[in-house]
């Protein structure tokens, strides 16, 4: 897949705020989206009507992201209400 990963000042911001036990799954997870994609607990999915795709952090946290040519921007971190709601 990718080889770059894209995380904006703002978006560090929150991760950094985040519990220390989601900080630690969130790169696990995004190590594995690197590897592969379709790792059954990332749970990667396309967001209907968008060009981001989301990926499951643990039960109660997502992560949304770009695609692109030879990078990934992750786009927000947060509850699956937070981000997949709005």
């Amino acid at each position: 897949m990718a080889t770059e990963i894209i995380l904006p000042d703002s978006l560090l911001k929150r991760l950094n705020n985040l519990p220390k036990e989601i900080r630690v799954k969130f790169w696990e997870q995004l190590e594995k989206l690197l590897s592969n994609p379709s790792y059954p607990s990332l749970r990667n999915e396309k967001l209907e009507g968008t060009n981001q795709w989301a990926f499951s952090i643990t039960m109660n946290y997502r992560a949304t992201y770009m695609k692109g040519a030879k990078s990934i921007i992750i786009t927000a971190i947060g509850t699956h209400k937070d981000i997949l709601s709005k």
